[in-house]
């Protein structure tokens, strides 16, 4: 039977810090989000334990709808190519060198 309590439960067992001497904190504004997803049932609901990406499908027949053990890399610079300018210089001193 589906318990939102147990949720809860596992929810905070999850963010939860041990600061010893059997002791826990949990810090809910900064580790815990409620998301809302139209569609389905309050038996779906799920904790998850790592990241949740919610994306549109906007082309179905080509996006995935689920990536199974994807990698992820955070980037702090840009990616795209940049095409170099020229720079090779040739110094001719004599009529032969041509």
């Amino acid at each position: 039977m589906f318990c939102i309590q147990d949720l809860a439960i596992d929810a905070t067992t999850t963010a939860g810090v041990d600061l010893g001497q059997g002791m826990r904190e949990v810090d809910i504004k900064k580790y815990i989000k409620v998301e809302k997803v139209p569609g389905g049932q309050l038996e779906d609901s799920r904790v998850l334990k790592g990241v949740m990406i919610n994306k549109d499908v906007v082309a179905p027949g080509k996006m995935r709808r689920k990536i199974v053990n994807p990698r992820i890399i955070l980037l702090d610079c840009p990616v795209e190519y940049k095409k170099g300018e020229n720079q090779t210089n040739a110094e001719l001193m004599k009529e032969e060198d041509w």
